[in-house]
């Protein structure tokens, strides 16, 4: 890959999460599964001059931004889990998207989006 050099060195989850619905046909409660899968992707801080701009209750619960491919398809609302570290894993909440570059599209084939991430 491309910017696989500029990836998080561990494992970052896209989780697709299917909410617990009513089962209409036996009205029989179906819990809320979860599919995850891995994907490339490059983590960050929020920076000093980007912390100005966001609100303050995001900053408290704690922000990150998540870069990866566009075509990995994550929308607002999506969750991410993140391997830190230490080893151990964070959940997150796609808050918001950033930016998207196509600068090098033309030449690699590949486009990277990046979003705010919120702390679960």
């Amino acid at each position: 890959m491309t910017f696989a050099l500029f990836d998080y060195p561990r494992t970052v989850t896209n989780v697709d999460v299917t909410e617990g619905y009513t089962n209409q046909t036996t009205g029989a409660w179906v819990p809320e599964s979860t599919e995850e899968t891995e994907i490339d992707a490059h983590i960050s801080d929020i920076t000093l001059k980007e912390r100005q701009y966001l609100d303050a209750a995001v900053l408290e619960k704690g922000a990150r931004k998540l870069t990866c491919r566009s075509d990995v398809g994550l929308v607002v609302g999506d969750r991410v889990k993140i391997t830190e570290e230490d080893s151990t894993e964070t959940e997150w909440i796609v808050n918001a998207k950033l930016s998207e570059s196509n600068l090098m599209e033309q030449y690699l084939d590949s486009s990277r989006s990046t979003f705010l991430l919120v702390r679960k």
